[in-house]
């Protein structure tokens, strides 16, 4: 190396031996190998400590890629200030390179401030664990071809594009394209087109009519396949079965049904898993939990919708849907809970032949509610009873805490030969918690008695609001919708609770899963109570045959009557009112009583605070800053650097960040002010 010239020596940045190389080692055999490695080192210490650095001061954003190019660009001005003290890197002693390390770093802190600046607030991270490094391949790899799948259909069906045809609905074009891309995509996506369909607040009316017109429908899976899962759940199917039919009675995205006879010669139907479809189904939530995720993290809209949330109540049903155990325990506690009274029933499950691939029930007779002159012959009042009782029961199940049927539309209510209705699908079940149902029972007396407050405060019992709510715009929109909603005749319009969460999602109000599944159930119990009975006046039958727990009491006669009962309805809170007025004046006595209050307790006012504390604080920054620089820039030191001063060098490139500061808080406020 002894032997290099100038040329060797302009193509190495950081110098060559005779910089970074001792003196004593620039004769040894290898001097090129012994910088090489010196070099190395000295990157990765560089690399490390602006990784340090960066962890302490929070930075998250770009992590490893913007440390690298902060680097990369802190070496090269490094280069640019050594060159320049010192003309030629060769006339450059061994210890500036240590003072060259430590201009890499501060260069790179700052371009790594900078790219701060560009790319806004770092989001927060969630610490993962650290995946099986093969079963982690493997789902990656298979996340992405199901990524590529998905996308092609995507571009296929159109998403991409936007408008629609002149005079169409908004949204319909949109819902058509999304309807097909979830056909073609099948499995997983079926579901979620339908479940994104009983959601119409969250995707517009237009989409949600549009995917209401999916079918949870699929090709019969191969009979053998079939035939291979009852044998590995149940053992050989001749031993259980006398007869299995080969063709199965309808086949959906998760199962498939089939009729049978047991050896004791009742009639059922087992309902088997496809082959295979448990580990697509987990592929494709996991997709949607990340894409949640994600979003969550990124937008505003997700979060103020709680996306998030809700893709994880639909992956809680789906994975239930997975295991067939689930469904039968639900159809369990259905039979068990009904009345001999009830002009309903549920078939009985046959638990010892039930695992979580396959579910057998007895086969339920007659057929369903939506079937052609179904009730032909039927009398109005006849049809009417059969109506209350179907209601009668859910509102009991409801208000009882109770699991309920969540998806009774005509194609799951069967009319037996004897003339009761039979519930099938248990698949898909809801609890209200007693905060639910108090919620509900005050909803259900505002429809009776057309009160907006008194259906607010059941909407605000169950619900979250994300903000302040006006209470008197929030009634009065309410009172609008209940103009629209009840006819003259009673008659409550079907769409009435699809509106109403319209109106929650405009004011800020969000569901806990369970509601917006009370919600769902109710519309179609609505529709198919309609089936049973045309003209069918709900509000009124929930008064009638609701009981006690819906209807209410009856008003007092008498004001004695009135004071007796409010007493009885709060005697547990009466009880405790002489301990704690004892309790009020012990501390009165004592001058021990003390108020507190919450500053700050609003999310809304906690960010206003923090976006003023963070600009103050930038601003003083920016402000120490430019005078630091102002005063290094007025130095009358000796002329380095090119006929340069470095102290003033240093000055001009601390006032240029100081002014980068200080337009960000400008920027900020004008943005606010907008």
């Amino acid at each position: 190396m002894a032997g290099c010239g100038p040329e060797w020596r302009d193509q190495h940045p950081m110098g060559g031996p005779e910089l970074l190389y001792p003196a004593s080692e620039r004769g040894s055999a290898h001097p090129g190998r012994g910088l090489a490695m010196l070099e190395l080192l000295g990157f990765l210490i560089i690399l490390l400590a602006v990784f340090v650095l960066r962890r302490l001061l929070g930075i998250e954003r770009g992590r490893w890629i913007t440390t690298l190019i902060a680097v990369v660009v802190g070496e090269a001005a490094a280069a640019l200030i050594v060159r320049s003290i010192y003309g030629t890197f060769s006339g450059a002693p061994i210890g500036a390179a240590f003072g060259t390390w430590a201009l890499v770093i501060v260069f790179a802190m700052l371009v790594v401030v900078l790219f701060e600046m560009l790319r806004g607030p770092a989001a927060v991270r969630r610490r993962r664990r650290i995946p099986h490094p093969i079963s982690g391949t493997r789902q990656m790899v298979g996340r992405g071809f199901r990524y590529l799948q998905v996308g092609r259909i995507a571009v296929r069906r159109g998403l991409l594009r936007t408008g629609g045809a002149e005079g169409e609905v908004a949204g319909a074009r949109l819902g058509r394209s999304l309807r097909g891309a979830m056909e073609d995509a099948g499995g997983l996506f079926v579901k979620l087109g339908q479940a994104m369909a009983d959601q119409p607040q969250l995707v517009t009316p237009a989409v949600a009519a549009e995917l209401a017109g999916l079918h949870d429908e699929a090709a019969p899976a191969d009979p053998e396949a079939a035939r291979a899962v009852i044998v590995e759940e149940l053992g050989s199917s001749e031993e259980v079965f006398a007869e299995i039919s080969s063709t199965p009675l309808g086949a959906a995205s998760i199962a498939q049904t089939y009729l049978a006879r047991l050896r004791d010669g009742r009639e059922v139907v087992v309902k088997v898993q496809r082959p295979g479809v448990a580990e697509s189904v987990r592929g494709d939530l996991d997709i949607l939990r990340r894409l949640a995720d994600r979003l969550d993290r990124r937008t505003t809209w997700a979060r103020s919708i709680g996306l998030k949330e809700l893709i994880a109540g639909f992956d809680e049903r789906t994975r239930e849907e997975l295991d067939f155990r689930v469904e039968a325990a639900n159809g369990i506690a259905a039979r068990r809970a009904l009345h001999d009274s009830d002009p309903v029933r549920v078939p009985e499950v046959i638990d010892g032949y039930t695992t979580a691939r396959v579910l057998v029930q007895e086969r339920a007779e007659g057929r369903s509610i939506g079937a052609p002159a179904i009730f032909e012959g039927w009398d109005p009042e006849r049809r009417r009873t059969l109506a209350d009782g179907l209601l009668s029961l859910t509102l009991r199940q409801m208000m009882g805490g109770e699991p309920f049927h969540a998806d009774p539309h005509p194609g799951n209510v069967f009319l037996r030969p004897d003339g009761r209705l039979e519930l099938i699908d248990f698949g898909s079940v809801g609890r209200l918690d007693p905060y639910e149902r108090a919620g509900l029972t005050d909803m259900l007396h505002g429809l009776h008695a057309e009160d907006p407050a008194l259906l607010r405060e059941g909407v605000l019992r169950i619900g979250a609001t994300t903000h302040r709510i006006d209470e008197d715009a929030f009634d009065r929109e309410l009172a609008r919708l209940l103009s629209r909603s009840l006819g003259p005749d009673g008659t409550l319009s079907p769409d009435l609770f699809e509106r109403v969460l319209f109106v929650l999602r405009d004011f800020g109000v969000v569901l806990p899963r369970s509601t917006t599944t009370l919600f769902r159930t109710l519309a179609t119990l609505l529709g198919t109570l309609r089936v049973i009975s045309p003209g069918y006046q709900v509000v009124e039958a929930a008064q009638r045959v609701g009981g006690q727990a819906v209807a209410g009491e009856q008003p007092a006669s008498t004001v004695s009557d009135l004071m007796l009962k409010t007493a009885m309805t709060n005697a547990l809170i009466l009880r405790r009112v002489p301990q704690q007025v004892d309790a009020i004046a012990r501390s009165l006595v004592h001058g021990e009583l003390r108020t507190r209050v919450s500053l700050l307790s609003e999310a809304e006012d906690v960010r206003v605070a923090k976006g003023m504390v963070n600009r103050l604080v930038m601003g003083i920054v920016a402000s120490a800053l430019a005078l630091s620089s102002a005063i290094m820039l007025s130095s009358g030191s000796a002329p380095a650097l090119g006929g340069f001063r470095v102290v003033n060098v240093l000055g001009a490139i601390g006032l240029f960040f100081s002014v980068l500061l200080l337009l960000r808080v400008v920027v900020q406020i004008l943005r606010d002010r907008g």
